[in-house]
């Protein structure tokens, strides 16, 4: 795989926005965090900044390297425990429920599913981008990061291709939300691209096809 660096004028992967911290998972590439509010931090995320469909990441160093597991907001849950719930489900029918019990007060959650991961450079952006199913398990508290729209497009290139190699993956997390998702990145991936570019033909065709896959599911054709 061709070594794919993001652009000079690429922000800083440390001065990215945090949305908030992983506080349970329903799956090695599921998980569930909680958004950051006032209190918690100096700049909380603002709602465009964590709405359905942003790119998002982790940051873990494993055996001395420095990583960036990519991942996307597909689902968001409010918790409001005077209302008597025993908390948010952000599974699907054939998954794990979600039930934070220690969670005490008025809060928003989202459903976060891993995409893949890349390094970080010495410079502080993103190179080696690889859409394989992430190998390292997030841990509670791990900060979740804004994905800025360079470090999505370098994710998204490899060996100067856009790809979504892990596509059919999201789909099964999303479930019923995961042609929804896709297309949502495709969009924001669109716009990162000039007009002419030739992968905005590839895009339009992966587009269809998961458009065609949903409806065939619900039984529209």
């Amino acid at each position: 795989m061709t070594n794919t660096s993001a652009p000079s004028d690429s922000p800083d992967i440390d001065s990215c926005v945090r949305i908030g911290s992983i506080v349970s998972s329903n799956s090695h590439l599921d998980y569930v965090a909680e958004v950051y509010k006032e209190r918690d931090c100096d700049r909380p995320p603002e709602l465009h900044e964590r709405e359905f469909g942003q790119p998002v990441f982790i940051k873990k160093t494993v055996d001395g390297t420095e990583h960036a597991i990519i991942g996307v907001i597909y689902d968001t849950q409010l918790v409001d425990p005077d209302q008597g719930r025993t908390g948010p489900r952000l599974a699907q029918d054939d998954q794990a429920q979600f039930t934070p019990g220690y969670i005490e007060e008025r809060t928003t959650l989202v459903g976060i599913a891993l995409l893949g991961t890349a390094v970080v450079t010495d410079e502080r952006a993103i190179t080696d981008p690889s859409h394989q199913m992430p190998r390292w398990t997030m841990e509670v508290d791990d900060t979740v990061y804004h994905c800025p729209d360079q470090f999505t497009e370098t994710f998204h290139r490899i060996d100067g291709q856009i790809q979504l190699a892990y596509m059919d993956r999201l789909v099964d997390i999303a479930g019923d939300l995961g042609a929804e998702v896709v297309v949502t990145l495709i969009d924001r991936l669109r716009g990162m691209l000039p007009e002419d570019d030739s992968n905005q033909r590839v895009l339009d065709v992966v587009e269809q096809n998961v458009q065609w896959q949903a409806r065939e599911q619900r039984g529209v054709v």
